[in-house]
């Protein structure tokens, strides 16, 4: 059964993510493969949570990583978009033939004053935005801009994230994975519960 909307899951480290994610038919799953990440995934279990799932696509997630890293990753790592959270470099990671995801964050009000011009300036070199933001304060106000928002790009809600049928009325939603307990064992909590609300009747 299908989700009413878009799904981005991030922070993907284990096959049993993977694979209830992908049954579940998210759209994306993000992996961590910033090389100047401790929490990096190695390129061999990238390849071995990949080849047991199908009907997903697949996210490269880049944090502080060079322009030069995330092109030599892309080597080793087959990936279908790249995410990435710093605007200085979107133009030089979009010379490497990849869509992009990009992070924007919002967690002061003069983050949320340069909301549309950052949309703006965007809007022809990345495919998605995941709106992130830790203060709460500001969540009805982001939801504000994001329902008056009528551009190209699609904006995934990546804040204050509840099991709320309403969270269907977004163009989308970022979702982010948690540690495996143990090899074959995992409470996906928060994943389960929001996903489970959104199926389609």
């Amino acid at each position: 059964m299908a989700l009413r909307t878009f799904v981005k899951i991030s922070n993907v480290s284990n096959l049993s993510d993977a694979r209830y994610c992908a049954g579940m038919m998210v759209d994306i799953l993000g992996f961590n493969i910033d090389p100047s990440s401790e929490s990096k995934v190695s390129e061999s279990d990238f390849n071995e949570i990949t080849e047991w799932v199908a009907g997903v696509q697949f996210a490269g997630e880049f944090y502080d990583a060079s322009i030069d890293q995330i092109k030599e990753s892309l080597k080793s790592y087959p990936v279908d978009y790249l995410e990435i959270g710093k605007l200085d470099i979107v133009e030089k990671v979009g010379l490497l033939g990849k869509p992009i995801l990009f992070r924007l964050e919002i967690n002061a009000k003069s983050d949320l004053e340069g909301f549309k011009s950052n949309l703006s300036y965007l809007d022809e070199l990345v495919k998605m935005v995941i709106i992130t933001s830790n203060n709460q304060k500001l969540f009805d106000e982001i939801d504000h801009e994001i329902g008056y928002y009528n551009g190209n790009l699609k904006l995934l809600k990546g804040y204050g994230i509840s099991e709320d049928k309403s969270l269907g009325n977004f163009p989308g939603l970022a979702l982010e994975a948690t540690e495996e307990e143990r090899p074959g064992y995992k409470d996906y909590g928060q994943i389960m519960d929001v996903l489970e609300m959104i199926e389609e009747d």
